[in-house]
């Protein structure tokens, strides 16, 4: 029997990447009609095309954004990959760790997780940087990221060089994973505290009847004295 529930990473990539102002109503129709019938795929091409148009359109109405957000996306990459390399060497350099780890496993056992630490610290410094295009403004140093990357591992697809091809890839995906991780941990943050703002807080009615001296109603209304 077929499931009434849409695609859960399709909807969750949606929920954490469209940059739509209406995402939510979006996201809310395209339930709708896959409950009313819609495939799989077709729910999967919906998400996809909604997040690159609302990607689109964001970039090229803030363009100034999007370049410094991949700018100091970037230069706090760098940055984060020199102390890291700092860290790395300082390890190298203890000598005790060689009878508990052999030398040439210390830098396997190290730089993942650096990377991972660094392409989330600065997606998260980049959403919360651009707050009101942050979806967006993480998108576009996630692309830029991607594309760089890319070329760098362009020349390992020579024969023979398959071990770096395949370690580089595979540094690449971890650093991608800890990009999306930042950024999602970062719209969660700043959504949360949207929240809070847009929530009315109701008065403390008894607070306010103690300071001007009237007391207060069992329903919470002020009282006057005749």
């Amino acid at each position: 029997m077929r499931s009434t529930r849409p695609p859960k990473v399709a909807k969750w990539l949606l929920g954490h990447f469209g940059s739509s102002p209406n995402n939510d109503s979006v996201i809310g129709d395209l339930d709708e009609r896959y409950r009313a019938g819609r495939s799989e795929a077709w729910y999967w091409r919906q998400a996809l095309w909604t997040i690159l148009v609302s990607f689109v359109r964001a970039v090229c109405g803030h363009k100034l954004m999007a370049l410094r957000a991949v700018v100091i996306g970037w230069s706090l990459f760098i940055v984060s990959r020199y102390g890291f390399e700092a860290t790395r060497r300082l390890i190298f350099a203890l000598a005790v760790w060689y009878r508990v780890w052999p030398h040439d496993w210390i830098q396997i056992g190290v730089q993942p997780p650096e990377i991972f630490v660094a392409g989330a610290l600065t997606a998260w410094i980049v959403a919360r940087l651009h707050r009101q295009q942050s979806e967006a403004m993480v998108l576009a140093y996630m692309l830029s990221f991607t594309i760089v990357q890319t070329l760098w591992l362009l020349p390992y697809l020579a024969p023979f060089r398959f071990f770096p091809m395949t370690a580089g890839w595979v540094f690449s995906a971890i650093t991608t994973i800890g990009l999306v991780g930042g950024g999602v941990y970062a719209n969660y943050e700043i959504t949360i505290a949207t929240d809070d703002i847009s929530e009315p807080h109701e008065p403390n009615v008894t607070h306010l009847c103690s300071l001007t001296g009237s007391p207060a109603t069992s329903d919470g209304a002020r009282t006057t004295r005749l």
